[in-house]
C-alpha cells in the first residue's frame, strides 16, 4: 500500500517503532536483564568475549560509510552535502546538474536551480510525517511538497535568510517502504540565478520532545576523537532517539566491533540491530551506558556469521538518553579474519584463456554430467579451483575483454558498446608486465579484440587470427604454446604473461566431412552449415519470431560441441607444454569466458543482449601455483576484473592506481571479509547489480526490477516494493560505484573499421 496522507495537522505523538526481537548473540556489561539467552547458558560480558577472541583485521570503518547510510533523528534526514544524496534522486544515476555545492559558514549546502527535485527513500515504519528543511530563499519564495504524488503542504522561504519551514503533519500514517518525495520550487530564474540554498531536508515523525531539533548531518554525527576515561575513539555520535543504518553483506568471519559510551554527565541506552526485508528488526545487543567523570567505554564484539551471504541493514541506535546526552559508537568496524586472507602465490608464468561462444551450463562441473569430449576442462574441474558465481560486466565481448585486461569496469575504460575501441591511454596488464621485463604475448581469434578495437598495443608479441584465414581455429592457442616454449628455451628464467582470446564454440566451425556426415538427421537440409552459420544467424536475429527448427538447433549445438572439443584439446596441449617446460607448478592458469549467449534464437552468439543473469554467468577455472586450493568449488561471487588483479599480483606487480576487484586466491581461502560492494554490469543506461542472491536491474530514471534468485530463479516477479531496504541499498551502491569510476563520455573512442576488418566481422556475424 502506498502512503495515505492528508494535510490535517496532528499533535498526538507518532506510534512506536516495531518491537524488536530480543535475540542476542553475546552478552555485555550493563545489558537489560530481560533479554533472551539459550536455556542454561550464562551471558558472558562483552569484554570477556572480546578477550577470548583473536584480534580481527579491520575491513570496513562505518564512519567512512556514512554518506551511503540512512541517518535518523526524530525522522529521516537528508544531508545535502558530503555526497549523502547520491542514489536518492528518484532512480536517476546521477546528481542533477542543477544541484551544486555552496559554502555557508564553513558548511556545505546545495544550491538548487532545478525546478523540481525528487528523492526516493525507505520509511522504516508506519508513522504520520511532515517535511521540513533548512534553507535560504533566492529566486523562490516557496516550494510545494508531495509524497508519492499526494500533496503534503508548502515550505515558505525567506530571501537571503536562513529558515526552517515545515509542512503540516499528516493525519494518517504513511506506510513503511519505498516513497518518493517531490519538492517543486516557485519563481522564475534569470541568468545565473538559483531557487534556493538548502542545508538539509527532514522527513519528520511527530513526538512530544520539546527540545530544539538537532539535525544529524554528517558534520554533526562524526566525533573525530571522542574520549572517555582518557581513551579516544573516532565515533558516531547520536542524539536519542536516533540511528544510523548501513547495508552490507557479511561473511562467515565478519564481526562488528565498537565501543559504546555517552558524552556528558548523562546516561543512555544503545542498541545494535539488524534489519531485513520481511523480518522484524533483530536486536543483537542492548547496553546501558553512564556518563560523568567516571564514564568509560563498553567494548562490544558481535559475530555476524548467522547473516553470512545475506544482505542486511546494520543499525546503530541511540534508543534513549537524558537531555543533552550523545550516545557514542566508538570506532565501529566490520572486521574480518584475524589475519589477512592469503594472496595468490608468486608465479613465473600467467596464462589466461578466454573462450568465446561457451555456456557455463554446458561445461564441467556445471553441466553435472561427464563430458568425454572436454577432457581438459573436465580435468581442470577436478584438479583446479572452480568459481560458481563468476560474472561478466557487460554483454559486449570487447567490453568484457577490456575489463579483463585493464581491471576496470566498462564505464571507466569506455568500451561500453560494440562500436567502441580501447583507448591507448588505458593501461593493460600486458603493458604493466612489459614495463617490468615480463615477456608478454597477446593471441586472439576473436575479431572484437583485434587492433581495430584498440587491443594489442603494449604486448611484446601479438597474433590476430581472423576467421577468414583458413588456418585452424585453434591457431591462437597453439601459437601461445609455441611462443611460451620458444621463450623458455631462449631464457629459462624468463617470466611470462600470455592472454589468449579463443573462438571457443563460436562459428564459423571447422568440421571434418566425416564428422559432418555423422550428424543427425542424415537428410538435414536446413540453413545451418559450418562456414556461413554466423552470417545466417546474424540475419535471423533481426526477425521478430523464432525461425529455427528443432533440427536447426540440434545442428548448431552439435557443431558447436565439435568446435569446442577441438579448443579443449588445444588447451590440453598448452598445459602439456607448460608441464614439459617445468613451468606448471609455477603457473597461474586461468580459463574463463567472455559472454554467455543464451539458447534462444535471438541470443545465439549475439552481443548487446539484455543484462540478464544467464547472459552474464561465466565459467572460471583457476590453477594456482603449487596446486593451491586444488579441487575446490568456490561459491563466493567473482567478476572479470578479479582476473586482472590476480594476474598482476601473481607476477609481483601492481597497478599505478588503487586496484579494483579481488584476489581470487583470497576469495578461494574463504577468509574474505564483508562484501561492501555488489557486482555491477552496465550497458548504456541499463544496469544489472547483483549482491548475493539479489539482482536489481533496469534503466536509469525508471523504477527498477528486483529479483531474489533464491526463490525466483527466472526473475518472474518484481520484489522492489516488498524488499525496499534491499532495493534502495542496491541502487545507491550502483550509483556510487558508477560515479566513482565513470570517465567523461567524450573519452569514448570509436573503433576504426576498415574494409578488411568489415569483411572479418561479416564472416563472424558481428555486422
Amino acid at each position: 500500500m502506498r502512503a495515505r496522507v492528508t494535510l490535517t495537522p496532528r499533535s498526538s505523538p507518532a506510534p512506536a517503532l516495531l518491537a524488536a526481537a530480543a535475540a542476542l548473540l553475546s552478552g555485555c556489561t550493563g545489558c537489560e536483564s530481560g533479554r533472551d539467552v539459550p536455556s542454561g547458558a550464562a551471558a558472558p560480558s562483552a569484554s570477556a568475549a572480546a578477550e577470548a577472541l583473536p584480534p580481527a583485521r579491520e575491513v570496513v570503518h562505518l564512519v567512512d560509510e556514512l554518506p551511503g547510510c540512512d541517518l535518523e533523528h526524530r525522522g529521516l534526514l537528508f544531508d545535502t552535502g558530503a555526497g549523502a544524496l547520491v542514489g536518492r534522486f528518484a532512480w536517476q544515476g546521477f546528481v542533477p546538474t542543477g544541484i551544486q555545492p555552496v559554502e555557508h559558514n564553513g558548511a556545505t549546502w546545495a544550491r538548487i536551480s532545478e525546478r523540481r527535485i525528487k528523492l526516493t527513500f525507505v520509511l522504516p515504519s508506519a508513522s504520520p510525517i511532515f517535511v521540513s528543511a533548512r534553507a535560504v530563499g533566492l529566486a523562490s519564495r516557496y516550494a510545494t511538497v508531495s509524497l508519492d504524488d499526494q500533496p503534503l503542504g508548502t515550505l515558505r522561504f525567506q530571501r537571503d535568510q536562513i529558515r526552517i519551514p515545515s509542512t503540516p503533519t499528516t493525519s494518517l500514517p504513511a506506510d513503511p517502504g519505498l516513497h518518493t518525495l517531490t519538492i517543486r520550487f516557485s519563481g522564475r530564474l534569470r541568468a545565473g540565478e538559483s531557487f534556493a540554498d538548502v542545508d538539509w531536508i527532514r522527513v519528520g515523525t511527530p513526538d512530544d520532545d520539546p527540545s530544539t531539533y538537532g539535525p544529524p548531518t554528517l558534520r554533526d554525527v562524526v566525533a573525530p576523537a571522542a574520549a572517555l576515561a582518557g581513551v579516544p575513539h573516532r565515533s558516531i555520535a547520536l542524539r536519542a532517539p536516533g540511528a544510523v543504518r548501513c547495508a552490507f553483506r557479511p561473511s562467515r568471519v565478519t564481526r562488528l566491533r565498537t565501543s559504546v559510551g555517552v558524552m556528558g554527565s548523562s546516561e543512555g541506552d544503545a542498541e545494535i540491530r539488524v534489519l531485513r526485508d520481511g523480518h522484524e528488526p533483530l536486536v543483537l545487543h542492548r547496553v546501558h551506558v553512564e556518563g560523568g567523570d567516571k564514564a568509560t567505554w563498553t567494548d562490544l564484539d558481535l559475530p555476524l556469521a548467522q547473516f553470512a551471504g545475506s544482505l542486511i541493514t546494520l543499525e546503530l541506535r541511540a534508543e534513549a538518553a537524558t537531555r543533552g546526552g550523545l550516545v557514542l559508537f566508538g570506532d565501529p568496524v566490520l572486521a574480518g579474519a584475524p589475519e589477512p586472507p592469503p594472496s595468490v602465490p608468486a608465479a613465473r608464468a600467467v596464462v589466461i584463456v578466454a573462450l568465446n561462444g561457451v555456456e557455463r551450463p554446458d561445461l564441467p562441473p556445471w553441466s553435472g554430467r561427464p563430458e568425454p569430449n572436454l577432457a581438459t576442462l573436465s580435468e581442470l574441474a577436478s584438479s583446479a579451483t572452480t568459481f560458481d558465481h563468476h560474472r561478466a560486466p557487460s554483454t559486449v565481448v570487447s567490453a568484457v575483454a577490456a575489463s579483463l585486461l585493464t581491471g576496470l569496469p566498462p564505464p571507466a575504460h569506455t568500451v561500453t558498446d560494440a562500436g567502441a575501441r580501447l583507448p591507448a591511454r588505458m593501461t593493460t596488464i600486458g603493458a604493466i608486465a612489459s614495463d617490468s621485463s615480463v615477456r608478454t604475448g597477446f593471441f586472439t581469434g576473436v575479431p572484437s579484440t583485434f587492433g581495430a578495437f584498440g587491443f594489442g598495443p603494449g604486448w611484446s608479441r601479438v597474433l590476430e587470427h581472423p576467421p577468414t584465414s583458413g588456418d585452424p581455429a585453434t591457431t591462437p592457442i597453439d601459437a601461445a604454446a609455441s611462443w611460451i616454449s620458444e621463450t623458455v628455451r631462449q631464457d629459462a628464467g624468463a617470466r611470462l604473461l600470455a592472454f589468449v582470446h579463443a573462438r571457443g564454440g563460436h562459428p564459423p566451425w571447422e568440421v571434418r566431412p566425416k564428422e559432418l556426415n555423422a550428424l543427425k538427421p542424415a537428410d538435414y537440409a536446413g540453413p545451418i552449415e559450418p562456414r556461413r552459420a554466423a552470417q545466417i544467424l546474424a540475419k535471423l536475429r533481426n526477425r521478430r519470431r523464432s525461425v529455427l527448427s528443432p533440427d536447426d538447433r540440434d545442428r548448431i549445438r552439435d557443431l558447436s560441441n565439435i568446435a569446442l572439443a577441438g579448443q579443449d584439446r588445444a588447451i590440453g596441449n598448452l598445459i602439456g607444454m607448460l608441464k614439459a617446460a617445468g613451468l606448471w607448478d609455477e603457473t597461474l592458469f586461468i580459463v574463463t569466458g567472455d559472454l554467455s549467449s543464451g539458447r534462444s534464437d535471438g541470443a545465439l552468439y549475439a552481443e548487446g543482449l539484455d543484462l540478464q543473469e544467464p547472459f552474464l554467468a561465466l565459467p572460471l577455472y583457476v590453477h594456482f601455483p603449487g596446486d593451491l586450493y586444488a579441487g575446490q568449488r568456490v561459491a563466493a561471487p567473482t567478476e572479470i576484473i578479479d582476473v586482472a588483479r590476480t594476474a598482476v599480483a601473481a607476477l609481483g606487480l601492481s597497478f599505478a592506481r588503487k586496484p579494483l576487484g579481488k584476489d581470487l586466491a583470497a576469495v578461494a581461502s574463504g577468509l574474505e571479509g564483508v562484501e561492501r560492494d555488489p557486482q555491477v554490469a552496465a550497458l548504456g543506461d541499463r544496469y544489472s547489480t547483483r549482491w548475493g542472491n539479489l539482482v536489481l536491474s533496469g534503466r536509469l530514471g525508471v523504477p527498477p526490477f528486483l529479483c531474489d534468485l533464491d526463490v525466483d530463479p527466472t526473475c518472474a516477479f518484481n520484489r522492489r516494493d516488498v524488499m525496499p531496504l534491499a532495493a534502495m541499498a542496491l541502487f545507491r551502491r550502483t550509483v556510487a560505484l558508477d560515479l566513482s569510476v565513470r570517465a567523461p563520455s567524450e573519452q569514448r573512442e570509436p573503433a576504426t573499421i576498415d574494409t578488411e576488418t568489415a569483411a572479418v566481422l561479416n564472416v563472424w556475424g558481428a555486422h
